[in-house]
């Protein structure tokens, strides 16, 4: 069995030598960044009819 997490996008920045989550969504909710220029998208929205089939498992 196969566990398939649902769509999601994150921003992180490079502050000090380490990456640091600046914001982050699910499919369903809005993703709003500021920098380094203004986007906002539900991740859901980005694979729409494009996205890949399903995983199945041989042998179940």
């Amino acid at each position: 069995m196969t566990t398939r997490m649902p769509n999601s996008i994150a921003l992180f920045e490079l502050a000090d030598g380490e990456y640091r989550p600046l914001a982050a969504a699910a499919a369903g909710t809005m993703f709003v960044m500021k920098r380094p220029f203004e986007f906002t998208i539900d991740p859901g929205e980005l694979l729409g009819d494009e996205a890949p089939p399903e995983e199945s498992s041989v042998g179940e």
